[in-house]
């Protein structure tokens, strides 16, 4: 009894009587509202039809008293029909005339009484009136017989429905939950082993909800493993960790969906107001025999304590780290006291003759060029005097920016003392240093008016001597630019000396020049102030105030000579070779120059840290004197190296920039400045490498030396001096500890991904040609008065096996550096003339394709002859080519360019400049060339429909080569509106997107097939197109003048020509 009470107060039973009881209400409602049939209407219905039925039929029988036909008809009914009981027929007065059943015992309605759903009584009229009436005795609906006895009751289905849906309903939770009961799914013994793991488990099915929890998570959680059976996951308050970026979504969901589990991912878990769990989770897919995923298991592993004290490491490191900061910024702040001239912020005298020492017994021992330049301010005791010292300090900062501005960046500027400054220039010559000394001296004398007014004229006198000039130590090249400064100085002043035996002959008496000089008298005359007009000289001279800046003042009256006892303080060898101080001081020096010139010219730095892995070897086993001949074989090699490195990745250089130091035995440092791009870095590193391989011959002794090299950059990898070679050394020991030998490393990843990728590209770009990768894909261009496609533009695409269409910019400047542009330059020709034979074969006629040089093409001096006996050999007429060159072209090697281009334009080709208006363009820069076309950049055509200063650009552009008689084309022609603009502006030819994108020359050719509907897009707008014509006749030289008073330079204010109903700007 008590298992029984149990089991009925079970939910399972609740559950199931509830879902049986809401079943039976939805029942109820439904008979409420009139959805359920009602039997008993229709019933009643039914019989009263049968009955009027009958009463019809009898009423004729009677008529013609006919009382058998009657009786039978009566019994036909009663024994047809199982329902109908008995049946007669009564006279109005009581009478039965005719009956059959047993009509008498069944009957108990009075005439008067309404028929009922077992007694019916139907009345019979003739013309008298109602004279009788049909009675039929129908069975009850229900069968009092049976076992059940309110059958076809709505009642009965009431019933039904509610003991058969609450033994299904029984049946169905209680297989459900057989289904969801942990104990099921996981045997007591698993289930008691996985709660004696530390670890928290967790599986969940494929709805996310909790099937299974370990104590271990459970106790976490704060309930019952029991109690988390059935919980969404979803419903706990979890926290991705901010610093995991690679996971955007909890990690069983990405299991459940099908994909490949992640690896471990940290969350947290917020289990109260305060209480916070870390977890490292795992998760494991739960699959079918089929494959289909049924759950997810996932385990916790809780780090919380390990991550609070890691959090607690963290704020100490960064302490440390802070810490570390500022004792390199004090570091850095007493190493500018001490090296640095407070008031300019140039090399003090002290640091500027220790690195003077280093750098002359470098020189002497290598055999390179060192010059000296002193430099003097002309009459500075009068400036002092007349002007105060206020104004003397300016005019000494303002000499001191001006020298290092004008300086390389491997040359020292420093402050000698007083208005005196020296440049030491490393590899040199005396006519070097002579014509920067000059271009200060100019630089001095015309650009203090703009700064000061004309009663303080600023001049400066310069000296220059030379290591060549046989001055056997420092002392002397320093004595020797002193003696040429003072013959400056009373020569007239304001002038470069260089120092040759014959002022040493003229002046044997001199030690040194006199302070005290005099101004002119029409200084004298002339009312002395500042020109407060012009702002540029605080702005100028800022740049020296911040440098001195919480920097103390330095006694500049002691001077601290630089004897020869200094080098002899160490019998070590390396410690005279190696001296740290002056080596640091240059170094830093160079680094910190070469900053200032990447920021104010937006380029690049690189320091790259060599170890040569023989260097120490060779010391320990035959000595420092061969282990010294080897490293400067080594950094006499890496300098001719880098002189000879292709100059196409140099900012407005015509070489790379570099220093080259020896900071230990066997490490030395690179410094390469003005780089425009670093992808440079990979042709110096394999150069580098290569430059090693050969052997180094020493007394007879062959060595082969291996290398690894660290490369920071700037400004990726810092921003000073001591960060870059941090980070450069840094990388080098990462590159050291590789197994492969020459191995280089960069210290950022993302450019060290770079690099690997330009390698890699390099190795894949030799075989690309012959295995038929690079293809070459056409844009036409076409004429905007018929709209005509005149010809097409060759642009060369590499399509690669695994990573798809790879674009031009990525392929082409790597092809410049490597050398592999000419034998590319010159499979896109031999190509461009297959397809133009190709179009001319399939009736198209001579098709003109235009061909883009590279500008590193045009260092070969017989590129003319190659392309024209290409051309000639492909049996293509040279007028069907176009040569399109750049603007770069013109500035690297003007003259070979004009030669190369006029042989080809005598030879019959056509000659344009792309891109124009973006580089260095002028009237004298058109003149000089042979051309015949100009494309206009797209970055004028982008805005210029709604800029107003693009506009005036683009008109003065077609405008001024039609002058020249040469034809305008667009390119970069995106939508009808520019179209219709450069209609408009009379321009000649467009190219762009509007027409078609580059393409394969199938599709090229069905254009060519079916051009009109590009003839129609032009056309269809009528303008009054009076152009210049490319054979207008006119003479480019005679057409200049016209330009120049047409459209003088520059042109704020020019002019558009009339535009049918469209604004310039809105």
């Amino acid at each position: 009894m008590k298992a029984m009470w149990t089991f009925l107060k079970s939910p399972l039973v609740r559950i199931s009587f509830g879902l049986a009881m809401l079943t039976v209400s939805m029942l109820f409602v439904t008979d409420f509202l009139g959805l359920v049939p009602d039997t008993k209407s229709s019933e009643m219905q039914s019989r009263r039809i049968v009955a009027e039925s009958l009463a019809v039929q009898l009423s004729n029988e009677i008529t013609e008293k006919r009382v058998h036909i009657v009786e039978e008809t009566l019994r036909s009914v009663v024994d047809r029909n199982e329902s109908v009981l008995s049946g007669a027929v009564r006279l109005e007065n009581g009478t039965v005339l005719a009956e059959y059943g047993g009509h008498k015992q069944n009957w108990k309605l009075r005439p008067e009484d309404k028929s009922t759903l077992t007694q019916v009584q139907v009345p019979i009229f003739n013309d008298q009136g109602r004279w009788g009436s049909v009675e039929i005795s129908y069975a009850d609906l229900v069968d009092k017989s049976k076992w059940l006895p309110f059958k076809s009751s709505f009642l009965a289905v009431i019933t039904f429905v509610a003991l058969s849906g609450f033994i299904a309903y029984l049946i169905f939770l209680k297989r459900t939950m057989r289904e969801l009961n942990p104990d099921a799914v996981i045997p007591e013994r698993v289930r008691k082993a996985l709660d004696t793991l530390a670890e928290g488990l967790l599986i969940i099915g494929q709805d996310g909800y909790i099937v299974f929890s370990n104590a271990s998570f459970a106790r976490k959680i704060g309930i019952s493993p029991k109690e988390m059976a059935g919980k969404s996951i979803a419903g706990f308050d979890w926290q991705m960790d901010v610093e995991d970026s690679d996971h955007s979504e909890l990690p069983w969901y990405s299991a459940l969906e099908g994909q490949q589990p992640p690896g471990s991912v940290i969350l947290s878990l917020k289990t109260g107001l305060i209480e916070k769990y870390k977890f490292s989770v795992n998760v494991s897919p739960i699959t079918a025999s089929a494959g289909k995923i049924r759950g997810v298991l996932i385990t916790f592993d809780d780090i919380t304590e390990i991550e609070s004290k890691n959090d607690e490491l963290r704020r100490t490191l960064g302490k440390l780290e802070q810490s570390k900061r500022e004792i390199m910024r004090q570091n850095q702040e007493l190493e500018v006291l001490a090296t640095r001239d407070p008031l300019t912020g140039a090399l003090n005298r002290r640091s500027l003759f220790q690195g003077f020492e280093t750098l002359f017994m470098e020189a002497l021992e290598e055999g390179e060029e060192l010059s000296f330049i002193m430099v003097d301010i002309d009459h500075f005791k009068s400036v002092n005097d007349r002007f105060g010292h206020a104004v003397g300090d300016k005019v000494i900062k303002l000499l001191a920016n001006i020298l290092m501005e004008y300086s390389r960046p491997n040359d020292l500027v420093g402050r000698f003392g007083g208005e005196e400054f020296c440049v030491i220039l490393p590899g040199a010559s005396v006519d070097d240093a002579v014509e920067i000394a000059e271009r200060m001296r100019l630089a001095v004398q015309e650009g203090h008016g703009a700064r000061f007014t004309n009663a303080l004229r600023i001049t400066s006198s310069f000296g220059v001597s030379t290591i060549t000039a046989g001055a056997k130590t420092s002392s002397q090249l320093v004595e020797q630019a002193d003696k040429a400064l003072y013959t400056a100085k009373e020569s007239g002043r304001n002038r470069v000396i260089r120092w040759s035996s014959m002022i040493e002959a003229e002046n044997p008496e001199k030690s040194a020049p006199n302070d005290s000089a005099i101004p002119s008298d029409t200084a004298a005359e002339t009312p002395v102030e500042l020109v407060s007009e012009a702002p540029d000289i605080n702005q100028y001279l800022s740049e020296a105030d911040d440098k001195a800046n919480g920097a103390a003042k330095e006694n500049e009256h002691v001077l601290l000579d630089i004897s020869d006892e200094e080098a002899e303080k160490t019998n070590d060898p390396d410690d005279v070779v190696f001296s740290s101080l002056p080596k640091r001081i240059i170094l830093n020096d160079r680094i910190e120059q070469a900053i200032k010139r990447a920021q104010r010219y937006d380029t690049s730095i690189a320091v790259l840290a060599i170890d040569v892995d023989a260097l120490q070897r060779v010391r320990d086993t035959l000595g420092h004197a061969i282990s010294e001949k080897i490293s400067k074989v080594v950094v006499t090699r890496l300098k001719q190296m880098l002189r000879v490195v292709d100059t196409v990745a140099i900012a407005d250089k015509e070489a790379l920039s570099f220093s080259v130091s020896r900071v230990t035995e066997k490490e030395i440092l690179v410094l390469l400045t003005d780089l425009k791009d670093a992808d440079i870095l990979t042709t110096i590193l394999k150069r580098i490498f290569a430059a090693n391989k050969e052997a180094v011959l020493i007394d007879g002794e062959e060595f082969y030396l291996s290398s690894s090299v660290g490369v920071s950059l700037y400004p990726f990898d810092g921003g000073d001096a001591e960060t870059l070679l941090q980070k450069a050394s840094s990388a080098l020991r990462v590159a050291k500890e590789s197994v492969e030998r020459n191995n280089y490393q960069f210290y950022a990843d993302d450019i060290d991904q770079v690099s690997k990728r330009q390698m890699r590209l390099e190795a894949e770009l030799h075989r690309a040609k012959d295995q038929d990768e690079l293809i070459v894909y056409y844009q036409p261009k076409v004429d905007l008065r018929s709209g005509d496609i005149l010809g097409m533009e060759a642009l060369i695409r590499w399509q690669h096996p695994q990573m798809g269409l790879v674009p031009p910019n990525d392929f082409i400047p790597l092809a410049e550096q490597t050398g592999l542009i000419d034998e590319i330059s010159q499979w896109v020709l031999s190509s461009v003339c297959s397809q133009i034979r190709s179009w001319e074969a399939a009736g198209y006629g001579m098709v003109p394709v235009a061909v883009n040089l590279s500008p590193v093409e045009f260092r070969n001096r017989k590129l003319s002859n190659r392309i024209i006996e290409l051309v000639k050999d492909a049996g293509v007429p040279p007028s069907s080519i176009e040569i399109e060159i750049t603007e770069t072209v013109v500035m690297q090697n003007i003259e070979t360019a004009v030669d190369i281009l006029q042989e080809l334009s005598q030879a019959g080709f056509g000659i344009s400049v792309d891109d124009f208006g973006t580089g260095y363009s002028s009237l004298n820069y058109l003149r000089r060339f042979p051309l015949s076309k100009v494309k206009i950049d797209r970055s004028f055509i982008t805005d210029f429909t709604h800029a107003q200063n693009d506009a005036a650009i683009v008109n003065a552009i077609i405008a001024m080569s039609h002058s020249l008689g040469l034809r305008v084309v667009a390119e970069g022609v995106e939508t009808e509106e520019q179209l219709r603009f450069l209609q408009d502006l009379q321009c000649d030819e467009i190219q762009g997107y509007l027409i078609s994108k580059p393409m394969p020359r199938e599709q090229a050719t069905d254009m060519l097939a079916q051009s009109a509907s590009i003839k129609r897009k032009i056309t269809e707008y009528g303008i009054d197109f009076t152009g210049i014509s490319n054979n207008s006749g006119l003479d480019v030289k005679t057409g200049i003048a016209g330009i120049l008073n047409e459209f003088p330079d520059p042109l704020p204010g020019s002019s558009l020509p009339p535009v049918r109903s469209r604004a310039v700007n809105g």
